[in-house]
């Protein structure tokens, strides 16, 4: 008899056996679904026996492809079948139902149809491997009717010995065919494997530390023929539940019993399974057992610790390494909590939270990452464990994707230049404030140094523009280019180098002819004007210089004269004096290839 505080149950598991025909497993199966005495056929008996070898194929539906179903005369046969005709009746023997501790024997069977009832059943067993010609073993002729097709032998079966047999059927119905199934199914004759005890111990104080569960038990065998019950010893017992680490599995001993024990990862919900070895598979039952879980104590708050920096710097290409530690609350006292899962979300998990493994025996972790991003770590809440809050932490690895754009380097006719553009940096949009691009100047476009700095964003800018101005010397010839030595998080990037160049222009003489005048005298200016286009002064000839005045006090410039250089690139400019103040003779380039010149500013007095 079982513990009835147990759940136990013989024969858990079906499962098939390499002995079984496939045609025997998909007759059971098929008449399972028959409703009892319904197939309908409309064969006529014929007078000699048949079996399927004589009978044409059938199709899918049952029904013969080609020529007529067996004839007999009623009251005839029988007739041998090997695989279901239609127009005939069938049987299939079920496995044994060891409900009471009692091998019950049932079949499935139908008649030959258009009304007919099954009014007889014998089944012959004989031993899986015994010869053809071999007398069976048992024959059962007492049924009674069940229900849906099913047939139930009115006694329990008692068999020889425990393994597998073969059951030949014979079925009869009131039409009068009579039909021999010798492969009718298989049965396993078997002891039956009872859970007798089923016991577990648990810590009173159960928590983080003390959760090490130990499982009584014992195993008993049932002979279904005499109802003697007897310890099962030698018997592998496996205990399953939320447990730390591999499913214990336990020996019986000579009195059937066994013990083990486990360290729980949480709630306690045990149970305990014998399942027959191949060697034992045809002679004895499955057994399980399980306990209804305890109550258990309330949670300990835990947290991560990162033993890693807040951000790790990795090289380009590079991969990183989060380590920290999963702790718990013990009282006041943070205490490692070891074999703990933890989870993580971040670029390598499409930002879904991943379980990533537990922590070592000390609670560390360590977690290799090979994509640039944040990052959160949390531990998985257990019964004695809640779940932590997520934890940050960013990892930079340097990625490509930074580029200039609307990149402007020119230079205007007084040699200043102008340097304009955006940086963006990939999909991240506009760099962090003080981001700064390198301004680079070089003579010959091979060397390159840095002649000035700007700011990605400084007041007045867009959050992605910069703006500087340049000058190498007197003016921005040369060739000049932007530098972004990039960050922790992207790679560095230069912009295309621009070649700036205007004709450098410059005017010789220029002074009055006086430098003390009287009111209204006339002034004048004579020099030349001169390019250089490869390093040499020539003259610049047929183009417009003006005289400028400012009087003395005044900041305000006043256009006194104009003139054209001659083939020899000299001028001639006059002016009356009339007051105070400084004179200088310019030229302004009216086109984008010459630079501005001007004479030396001269001062004149008039008394």
């Amino acid at each position: 008899m079982t513990d009835p505080q147990l759940t136990v149950r013989g024969d858990f598991y079906v499962r098939p056996r390499l002995f079984i025909s496939t045609s025997v497993a998909a007759g059971f199966l098929a008449t399972l679904a028959l409703p009892g005495q319904a197939l309908a056929g409309t064969s006529v008996p014929s007078s000699t026996p048949v079996t399927t070898a004589d009978t044409p194929t059938a199709d899918a539906t049952g029904a013969p492809t080609a020529g007529d179903a067996p004839t007999l005369p009623d009251g005839q046969g029988p007739v041998t079948l090997t695989k279901q005709m239609s127009g005939l009746p069938w049987a299939t023997a079920a496995p044994f139902d060891y409900t009471n501790d009692r091998a019950n024997f049932r079949v499935s069977a139908r008649s030959s149809g258009n009304g007919a009832t099954v009014t007889s059943l014998t089944a012959r067993f004989y031993p899986l491997n015994a010869p053809a010609d071999a007398a069976p073993v048992l024959t059962v002729a007492d049924f009674e009717y069940v229900d849906a097709g099913v047939w139930r032998a009115t006694n329990p079966v008692v068999l020889p010995a425990f393994g597998a047999y073969r059951v030949a059927l014979d079925v009869r119905d009131d039409h009068g065919y009579d039909v021999t199934l010798p492969a009718g199914g298989t049965v396993e004759y078997q002891q039956v494997v009872h859970f007798s005890q089923y016991t577990q111990s648990v810590p009173s104080n159960f928590d983080f530390d003390h959760r090490t569960v130990t499982v009584h038990g014992a195993l008993t065998l049932t002979d279904p023929g005499t109802g003697h019950v007897s310890p099962f010893s030698g018997a592998t017992v496996s205990v399953y539940g939320n447990i730390s680490g591999s499913s214990p599995k336990a020996t019986t001993g000579a009195d059937g019993t066994f013990t083990t024990s486990f360290d729980a990862n949480g709630m306690i919900q045990t149970s305990g399974e014998y399942e027959p070895g191949r060697e034992d598979s045809w002679t004895h039952t499955h057994a399980y057992a399980y306990l209804p879980q305890p109550d258990l104590p309330a949670s300990e708050p835990t947290r991560i610790r990162f033993t890693s920096p807040p951000d790790i710097n990795v090289p380009a290409g590079g991969t990183a390494t989060v380590t920290g530690v999963v702790e718990r609350k013990v009282g006041d006292a943070w205490l490692p909590a070891p074999r703990t899962f933890f989870d993580l979300s971040g670029p390598q998990t499409g930002s879904d939270w991943i379980s990533s493994g537990f922590s070592d025996d000390q609670g560390a972790f360590r977690i290799p990452v090979s994509q640039a991003g944040a990052y959160q770590v949390r531990d998985e809440a257990t019964d004695f464990l809640q779940q932590s809050p997520a934890e940050g932490i960013r990892v930079h690895i340097p990625q490509p994707g930074a580029q200039f754009t609307s990149l402007s380097i020119s230079q205007d006719a007084t040699g200043h230049g102008l340097i304009a553009g955006h940086l963006t940096l990939g999909q991240a949009g506009p760099p962090p404030n003080g981001t700064t691009v390198q301004v680079q100047y070089s003579a010959d476009g091979k060397t390159w140094h840095n002649a000035a700095t700007a700011t990605v964003g400084r007041q007045g800018l867009g959050k992605d523009e910069f703006l500087c101005d340049v000058r190498q010397g007197s003016n921005a010839n040369g060739y000049w280019r932007v530098s972004f030595l990039g960050n922790r998080d992207w790679l560095p990037v230069t912009g295309k180098a621009v070649h700036l160049w205007r004709t450098p222009t410059r005017i010789t003489g220029g002074r009055p002819s006086t430098t003390h005048a009287s009111q209204n005298q006339k002034l004048a200016f004579f020099g030349s004007l001169q390019q250089s286009s490869t390093g040499t002064w020539h003259a610049y000839g047929h183009a417009t210089v003006r005289l400028w005045f400012q009087p003395t006090g005044s900041k305000t410039w006043h256009l006194m004269s104009t003139a054209t250089t001659d083939a020899r690139g000299q001028y001639s400019l006059s002016a009356k004096d009339t007051n105070n103040g400084t004179w200088y003779v310019a030229y302004q380039s009216p086109d984008t290839h010459h630079l501005n010149s001007a004479s030396v500013h001269t001062r004149v007095g008039v008394k």
